[in-house]
């Protein structure tokens, strides 16, 4: 279609385009040089650009009237002005005097500079892209911290009335947290008490304080004596009695003292993404009878082991918020209660439900008990129960004394993915095989390690070199190794008497070195199943060919007494 041109005078000229040949940014001219090609020009609502053609403009088709306004320059036959109307698209075809035609695309775009310049000024280190949309305006780009989003957002609520969030947190978002939840109960119990019974030809005399063994029954027939029966003897420790023609004595003594210890080291740890629920549970579900309504009942499962429930924040600057629930529950079948039959147990449960802050990388209590606890009870007869020494055949004392230290503690850190190679060879049950029949029955092992290239991860050998070592066949199914040491000729093995069983020290796996061990001693198989028990020592011990070496393997965490790492067989891995 083609259009008449009219004057437009003076604009405010701020050009945004951007061509396939050459690129120009907002500002960056008030006039676009039209090339060859696809032109694509950006303006922001209300505001002008001149578009100028290498030849004299004849004429300019297919716009949308809605989107731009187009008019002709006084002077300048081959520049036009395109007045950005409303927010949209559209395209123009120019047609110059010497016939060819130039197409260019043009976006009017909101004004959006007003809350741009707040945002740089107010937040530098973010990177927001804002972008008007239908009278919205969508914020994109990453932000340092998260609680910046949402202050973003308010501003730009102040100037949209619909905010479109699409602002990411850069930066690593996966978190590993690693909680520690360790427990010491010791308890301590005296009791002592006593109940006994006289029955003669004409009298009796029963005292059950407590009581200890209770009465059901008594007899007493004029002439013929009486009978006393008693029952429950659960808490009695020592019964006791003398009998002649004409009287019974009974006694029974409840003495006991009794010392527990409960010891609960945990160590759940769970990842999991910015901002997203996780949760761990290491143990199982115990059904529970539960009331459904009109009289009836049903079964509810409740979760008891290592629980570990967790929503992190990530803050920036190597910050975090976190949101944690740990706890231990255990069931308690001391406490049950039997109800139709069915036996429900009760739970004994060590939680802390939390919200904390804090570095990555740092340790922090984050829930923690030290309770001492003292019950004592006594069940006496008056006046007699209070004699001294006397009293304690008419009484029941008993004494109970409890203590309880809990700690609990977090340790977040920055968790990512890693590489196959990575991945740490072996893992929990890998490196023991299935014992055969004569393991099982005949040596008593129920567990033995794998030969072969398991093996050599197991202790940490590698190819037959000075000072290294490598796992040779097993005496028992090939499956028992053995070490040897490398010395400057390569490896030797224990069994030609040649080398002596090395301990490869955990740390240093690229260059291990033999421990020898002064005064310490390795079991060695013997083939009627005993063990000899052979010293070892600085100087090279001649062995037997006939027996076996059993071989030594990683050095445990913690040292042995004295400070020295002690030996330990696979047999007894």
């Amino acid at each position: 279609m083609l259009r008449n041109f009219t004057t437009f005078t003076g604009a405010m000229l701020i050009a945004a385009s951007a061509a396939i040949t050459v690129a120009q940014t907002p500002g960056s001219s008030p006039v676009y040089q039209l090339k060859a090609g696809v032109n694509r020009v950006e303006i922001y609502q209300k505001f002008t650009t001149i578009l100028e053609s290498s030849g004299r403009i004849k004429t300019v088709l297919g716009f949308d009237e809605a989107v731009i306004q187009v008019e002709p320059i006084d002077g300048h036959a081959n520049q036009i002005t395109v007045y950005a109307l409303e927010t949209g698209i559209t395209s123009v075809d120019i047609e110059d005097e010497h016939g060819n035609y130039t197409n260019v695309e043009i976006l009017v775009r909101g004004d959006v500079r007003h809350l741009e310049n707040y945002l740089k000024r107010l937040y530098p280190n973010d990177a927001i892209r804002v972008e008007e949309i239908k009278g919205a305006v969508r914020l994109s780009g990453y932000v340092t911290r998260p609680q910046n989003i949402q202050h973003i957002v308010a501003i730009a609520e102040q100037f949209y009335p619909t905010v479109m969030n699409h602002m990411e947190t850069g930066g690593v978002q996966q978190v590993m947290l690693k909680a520690t939840i360790m427990e010491v109960n010791r308890s301590k119990l005296r009791r002592l008490g006593m109940n006994f019974g006289f029955t003669g030809a004409d009298s009796f005399l029963n005292t059950t304080p407590g009581p200890i063994t209770p009465i059901t029954g008594i007899t007493a027939t004029a002439g013929a004596g009486s009978t006393v029966t008693f029952s429950g003897f659960n808490n009695t420790s020592v019964s006791f009695g003398f009998i002649n023609p004409t009287s019974v004595f009974q006694g029974f003594v409840d003495a006991l003292q009794t010392e527990g210890l409960l010891k609960i080291h945990a160590t759940p740890m769970l990842t999991t993404h910015n901002g997203q629920p996780a949760e761990l549970l290491n143990g199982g579900e115990a059904p529970v009878i539960v009331p459904a309504g009109l009289g009836t009942t049903a079964i509810e499962f409740k979760p008891f082991g290592t629980i570990l429930s967790a929503v992190p924040h990530i803050l920036g600057n190597g910050r975090l918020k976190l949101q944690i629930d740990a706890q231990v529950v255990e069931r308690d079948f001391a406490q049950s209660v039997t109800l139709n039959g069915i036996t429900v147990p009760s739970f004994t449960v060590r939680k802390v439900n939390t919200g904390v802050e804090m570095n990555f990388g740092e340790t922090l209590v984050i829930g923690g008990l030290v309770q001492k606890r003292e019950t004592a009870a006594t069940s006496k007869l008056p006046f007699f129960g209070e004699l001294p020494w006397i009293g304690a055949a008419f009484s029941q004392k008993s004494y109970t004394e409890a203590e309880t230290e809990l700690l609990i503690l977090v340790t977040p850190s920055y968790g990512a993915a890693m590489s196959v190679d990575q991945v740490p060879a072996g893992g929990p049950g890998l490196f023991t095989d299935v014992v055969t029949d004569e393991e099982l029955y005949w040596r008593g092992m129920i567990e033995v390690p794998k030969s072969g290239p398991e093996c050599e991860a197991v202790f940490n050998c590698s190819e037959c070199g000075p000072g290294n070592c490598r796992c040779g066949k097993g005496r028992f199914g090939g499956r028992a190794g053995r070490a040897g040491s490398g010395g400057g000729n390569g490896c030797t093995d224990c069994t030609t008497g040649q080398g002596q069983p090395m301990l490869i020290m955990p740390g240093d796996y690229a260059n291990p070195q033999p421990l020898l061990m002064d005064d310490q001693a390795l079991p060695v198989p013997e083939g009627d199943g005993e063990s000899e028990f052979v010293p070892i020592s600085n100087s090279i011990k001649q062995v037997s060919s006939s027996k076996q070496t059993a071989a030594a393997i990683r050095t445990p965490p913690k040292p042995a007494a004295q400070g020295r790492p002690g030996l330990i067989t696979p047999f007894l891995r």
